[in-house]
């Protein structure tokens, strides 16, 4: 649930406040012997991952983790890399593009499913989803044009 979380906030601690706060709702309505708790923690992170995009102006801007923090052990450069070129790419689409590309690209869920725990028409998510792709096609032929030109 953290990776998921972490894919649809930019910010790695913002990530985790967003998990634990959608654990504590489900804490709250454990009684009520829900079907799917961890649908319920997914659509609660969507929700809240929606939630903070609306009010972006409140939150403070993430900033880049320093990679030399996050290797352990034997050198994990290219994972780190990439990891860290998906965060940037995801980060610059809009809230709602970037919950759905999760949703359906990298978690894998019909439209259907996707449409339901965003609470909006299949049509939106296709919207949502041809868009957010599209930047993200345009920020990964950027990113390999400018690699291009470095390596020339």
């Amino acid at each position: 649930m953290l990776r998921f979380a972490r894919l649809l906030v930019p910010d790695a601690a913002e990530a985790e406040d967003v998990l634990q706060t959608a654990l504590l709702r489900l804490t709250r309505h454990w009684s009520r012997q829900l079907d799917s708790p961890v649908a319920y923690v997914r659509a609660t992170l969507v929700n809240l991952a929606k939630d903070r995009g609306r009010r972006s102006y409140l939150v403070p801007v993430p900033v880049q983790a320093d990679p030399d923090l996050l290797t352990a052990g034997p050198d994990h450069a290219e994972a780190i890399a990439a990891r860290a070129h998906l965060d940037q790419i995801l980060a610059a689409l809009p809230p709602k593009q970037r919950v759905t590309v999760v949703l359906r690209v990298i978690d894998g869920l019909s439209e259907a499913e996707t449409a339901a725990i965003m609470e909006c028409s299949p049509g939106t998510v296709k919207s949502n989803l041809a868009r957010g792709l599209l930047k993200i096609r345009t920020a990964l032929e950027s990113s390999l044009a400018a690699a291009e030109e470095t390596t020339r």
